[in-house]
């Protein structure tokens, strides 16, 4: 599953994007600047080791998504 967010904010020059893909136990996440060529994109893993668990894996995105939205990013 993939899910994409945006927040723009022009009064903060903030014109960002959030994503984040997960299958089965492996979460990746992508983001920077809207526009840009090359995209941070990193593997996540607790402490160095991989999710023990689908889910492991599916808590740990609902939380990031949930920090996210409070953040002000928007689902796209």
């Amino acid at each position: 599953m993939k899910k994409y967010y945006e927040c723009k904010n022009t009064a903060l020059n903030a014109n960002k994007f959030w994503e984040i893909t997960w299958k089965e136990k492996k979460v990746t996440v992508t983001y920077g600047r809207i526009g840009i060529d090359n995209p941070a994109t990193k593997e996540i893993k607790i402490k160095g080791k991989p999710f023990k668990s689908k889910e492991e894996a599916k808590a740990y995105v609902e939380e990031k998504i949930r920090e996210k939205t409070n953040k002000g990013y928007i689902e796209k």
